[in-house]
């Protein structure tokens, strides 16, 4: 397991045991790119949208699933 991956388990311990700190909720924000797009638990806490509001915001979970099966498609 490498050390994004694991910071993330460890992050997620805090949270489910309701004892996250406004630091540690920056830290994951920080580390939303590195989380699973089926990872719900951590995309919310991370606050990236579901869905997008306008066309400049690609940070969404459809956006980000999309631009993932397109590079498996290029591959």
């Amino acid at each position: 397991m490498n050390t994004i991956t694991e910071r993330l388990e460890a992050l997620r311990t805090e949270i489910r045991a309701e004892r996250i700190s406004y630091g540690e909720i920056a830290e994951l924000q920080g580390l939303a790119d590195h989380i699973d797009l089926s990872d719900v638990e951590l995309l919310e806490w991370a606050g990236v949208p579901e869905f997008h509001e306008d066309d400049e915001d690609t940070r969404c979970w459809e956006c980000r699933k999309a631009a993932a099966a397109a590079a498996v498609d290029e591959a």
